[in-house]
């Protein structure tokens, strides 16, 4: 397989504020930088040119958060609002309407693989524009066509979108772009990008109040698609493979011995205690937001209370990722996993044992919040710290495949338990037992590496 490098030309950004709490060092300007570089990316971070006060692409890394910030803004939180209205308008039934959010998910955790191989091979660029255009496609086309037969393909066209889109994707080309430096380029985009539910749940709001819910779809799907095309398309740096000497294999070889790379990495120990620590982290936080809201109700929560806490875990999710800035460059992802570990397992443990009081539910909601926001970041970084970064966008689309398959299926899972059992805290132990599942991957995941440490 080639040499993969990027052709880079563009003015660095001035790292501001996050810059300098990155760690960046950087004045007003990065200087320009261009040129060919390897996998060890000289257009910003080759072998400790973050460390000797070097550029880094920090032009980049701000234009992917504030794409960021709009996919998720748009193609995933403003579905909340749209919702309602979208049900009395249309007479589906709620469980309908969810179903098509999970088969929306299925398909996000199918493309995320393919999606990582385009990455590694050919870069974001194309990817990540054309999924843009695609979200916008979809909501236009749910708003524009009310059919329950036009839903079910909006949410997969959505799915496909958001595995070309949102994190991993976003990750996968700020790693090849920052090598060695990657942790900041990742922090720097979960910090700006958890501001999305923030900015885009109440502009969705107003786009429903003025525009009525198919107005808003087909407004949001307009806006995304203007804005997030050219932002990715001129935004991030092409991708050229260079030409390896040797001979060239003939591409069925090619292709058996990727799969022989493939299944050796996903096999290894390491790797499988950081698909369980990352599934059980998703399965137990979608889970539990689909229905926290009921659940505490059911527990005879006040509403004000419910609203009161959930208030507070956006921005402890913020919090918790920049606390983890001021480290800069220097965090370890399974050192700190552990203490992010250590706080969900107290958030779930309070909704299990204690009672629903303001008091009890804003120490989970801080809890919750803060725990979140970290593991964002160490699920970025936590392959590029055990397997490098030579194959990251490929192995991290592997990895994130089966914990977008737990989003989809851990609401309903849940869900189907409250009723099988009749009693809520059900929902509670579940999320408790998914929390110490993922907590045992973090363990295999120590384990292995220290074992991988010791050999070596």
């Amino acid at each position: 397989m080639g040499v993969e490098s990027w052709r880079c030309g563009e003015e660095g950004m001035g790292g501001g504020v996050f810059g300098l709490v990155l760690g960046a060092g950087m004045g007003a300007n990065d200087g320009t930088m261009s040129g060919e570089v390897s996998e060890e990316s000289e257009c910003g971070a080759k072998a400790g040119r973050g460390e000797s006060g070097g550029p880094l692409p920090w032009g980049l890394a701000w234009r992917l958060a504030a794409g960021q910030i709009t996919a998720w803004g748009i193609l995933y939180y403003a579905f909340t609002v749209v919702v309602g209205p979208m049900q009395a308008g249309t007479g589906w039934s709620r469980t309908f309407l969810n179903a098509g959010v999970s088969l929306g998910l299925l398909a996000w955790g199918v493309w995320a693989l393919p999606v990582g191989a385009w990455i590694q091979r050919r870069g974001g660029r194309e990817v990540m524009a054309g999924a843009a255009g695609l979200g916008g496609v979809a909501l236009v086309l749910m708003g524009a066509v009310v059919d329950p037969v036009v839903y079910v393909l909006a949410w997969l066209l959505l799915g496909a979108a958001m595995a070309g889109m949102l994190y991993d994707a976003a990750f996968a080309v700020v790693t090849q772009a920052f090598g060695q430096e990657y942790r900041r380029g990742i922090t720097l985009i979960t910090l700006v990008g958890g501001l999305a539910s923030t900015v885009f749940i109440p502009l969705a709001q107003v786009a429903v109040d003025h525009l009525g819910w198919r107005g808003a779809l087909v407004a949001l799907g307009v806006f995304h698609a203007g804005v997030s095309v050219p932002l990715h398309w001129l935004g991030v740096p092409r991708w050229r493979a260079a030409a390896v000497a040797g001979e060239v294999r003939p591409v069925r070889e090619r292709w058996a011995a990727w799969w022989r790379e493939l299944r050796r990495d996903v096999g290894d120990p390491r790797f499988v205690g950081l698909a369980v620590w990352f599934t059980g982290h998703a399965a137990a936080f979608t889970g539990l937001i689909f229905q926290l809201v009921p659940a505490l109700q059911a527990s005879g929560a006040a509403n004000a209370t419910i609203l009161q806490a959930i208030a507070i875990i956006g921005p402890m999710q913020v919090l918790g990722r920049f606390v983890l800035t001021t480290r800069g460059n220097r965090f370890a992802t399974l050192r700190v996993g552990r203490w992010a570990m250590a706080a969900l397992l107290g958030a779930a443990i309070i909704l299990l044992v204690l009672p629903p009081t303001l008091p009890w539910l804003a120490a989970f909601a801080l809890l919750f919040g803060v725990g979140n926001g970290v593991l964002t970041i160490l699920r970025g970084t936590s392959i590029a710290e055990l397997f490098g970064r030579e194959r990251y966008p490929e192995l991290n689309g592997a990895l994130s495949a089966p914990a977008v398959l737990a989003k989809a299926a851990s609401p309903l899972v849940l869900a189907w338990c409250w009723s099988a059992v009749g009693d809520v805290r059900v929902v509670f132990a579940g999320v408790v037992l998914c929390v110490l599942a993922s907590a045992g991957g973090l363990w295999l995941a120590t384990v292995a590496q220290q074992r991988h440490t010791a050999a070596r």
